[in-house]
This record gives C-alpha cells, sequence and structure tokens, in this order.
C-alpha cells in the first residue's frame, strides 16, 4: 500500500507554491500600433475666426490711425483758438481807431457849431473902461493858428482897442476855440485868454490892457 501512494505522489502534477494576482489598474494598457499608422486629421481655422481676425486687425489699424488724427485735430483747434484771438484783437484796434475818429469828428462838429470857422469867441464882462451902462464887448478870433483880442469898451466902436495874442503852431491848431475869463479885482479884472494848452494873461490898467511877460 506505501509503494501505491509513493507512485499516485509521483504522478500527481506539480502545484506551484503560490501565485501572485496583478491588480487591474496595474494593467498598462498598449494601443496597438495600427492606430499610430493612420493619418492624424487636420484642423482647419472657422471662418469665423478668420472674420475675427480681420476684424481685430481692422480695429488695431483704426486705433493707429486715430493717434494721429486726434493730435491733428487738437493742433487744428489750437491754431483756430489763435487765429481767433488774432482777428479779435485786429478787431478791437479796429474799433479803438474808428472810435478815435468818431470822437475827434464829433468834437470838431460840434466846435464848428458853437465857434464856427475861423474859431470866434465873444463875450460881454463890464471891465471898468466903459463910459456908459453898456459892458465892454470882446471878440477873440483865432486866424490860422494866431490868436487876436478885439475890445469896444462900452460897445463904443470909436475906442475900439486890438489885442494880440499868442501864436500857435501845430496840426490842426487853427480849429483851437479860444476862450476869455476874467480874474482880479471885480471893477478892474484881468483878462486870461485859454487856447489848446497855452493861457495868456492881459493885466488891466484901469484904462486899457497889457500884456503880462
Amino acid at each position: 500500500m506505501s509503494a501505491t501512494l509513493v507512485e499516485e505522489a509521483l504522478d500527481a502534477p506539480e502545484v506551484p507554491e503560490f501565485t501572485q494576482i496583478v491588480p487591474r489598474s496595474l494593467v498598462i494598457r498598449r494601443r496597438p500600433l495600427q492606430e499610430s499608422s493612420q493619418p492624424r486629421a487636420v484642423q482647419t481655422p472657422r471662418a469665423s475666426s478668420q472674420v475675427r481676425t480681420k476684424q481685430t486687425s481692422k480695429m488695431a489699424n483704426a486705433k493707429a490711425q486715430s493717434v494721429p488724427v486726434a493730435q491733428a485735430k487738437r493742433r487744428v483747434d489750437s491754431g483756430s483758438w489763435l487765429l481767433y484771438i488774432g482777428l479779435g484783437m485786429i478787431c478791437a484796434l479796429a474799433l479803438a481807431y474808428l472810435g478815435q475818429l468818431g470822437y475827434s469828428w464829433g468834437s470838431t462838429t460840434l466846435d464848428d457849431i458853437r465857434y464856427g470857422r475861423p474859431r470866434t469867441t465873444q463875450v460881454d464882462h463890464f471891465v471898468g473902461h466903459e463910459l456908459s451902462s453898456t459892458p465892454t464887448h470882446f471878440t477873440a478870433i483865432n486866424l490860422k493858428g494866431q490868436i487876436y483880442i478885439i475890445e469896444l469898451p462900452g460897445g463904443d466902436p470909436a475906442h475900439t482897442r486890438l489885442l494880440t495874442g499868442p501864436r500857435l503852431a501845430g496840426p490842426g491848431i487853427d480849429l483851437a476855440p479860444v476862450s476869455l475869463d476874467f480874474s482880479g479885482d471885480p471893477h478892474h479884472p484881468d483878462l486870461i485868454v485859454d487856447v489848446s494848452t497855452v493861457q495868456v494873461r492881459f493885466h488891466n490898467t484901469g484904462q486899457s490892457y497889457e500884456t503880462v511877460h
């Protein structure tokens, strides 16, 4: 019986000592080589992406062009402001010049109405040279720059006296009016002659006038 057991033991298949089980997570899957040999599909850009690219480039070009345009507009605006300021100054000067001409013309016209041509001033005043109750009549004339004063004592032409006043020079001096005034003794006042920027005083002696030097 022992011999039989020995034979069965020899005929039995060999059993490995242990079997190692590999988990599925460690199994590396490999793609077949046929897939790598297949040609890959080439992705072509869509029409919408091309349109977006063109629009982006156009916007960039428009922005680049808008910068010099804005600078040019600023220069034009500054130049226009300077032009307006210059025109305003010219207009102001023209108005000032026209205003001076208008004032000069108006004053000359007013003097023409009041004093005539040649410029003549007439005054009646008691100066102590009268023989009656009639005041003495004075007539001052600007004759081409030479001033003359005619005195009629008491209005009597028989005792007319001529007083020579100052000689004036300058443009338009013949249009300067003459002003007569009296100062000093109320019974024998002195005669004051004003014309332009010149003043002359005639002293009253009681019978006539003499130039004060």
